[in-house]
């Protein structure tokens, strides 16, 4: 059973911990201390709708990528 949650009632703070540019800090922070490619993907889950990742993705779920 999926359960719909609508964006507007989620926590003002969630909103903030789960934005884009949340994550981008998040991997910006990632590809400096280590270096390696850092991906921003897409996710279909309205509680995290991106999520960081320094392990291979498939490119249509990329929104950004950092590499050396």
């Amino acid at each position: 059973m999926t359960i719909a949650i609508e964006r507007n009632s989620l926590s003002s703070k969630r909103g903030l911990l789960c934005s884009r540019e949340n994550a981008m800090r998040v991997a910006g922070r990632i590809f400096d201390h280590s270096h390696e490619r850092v991906s921003i993907l897409r996710t279909a889950d309205p509680l995290q709708p991106f999520r960081v990742s320094t392990d291979p993705a498939p490119p249509g779920l990329i929104v950004l990528e950092m590499v050396a």
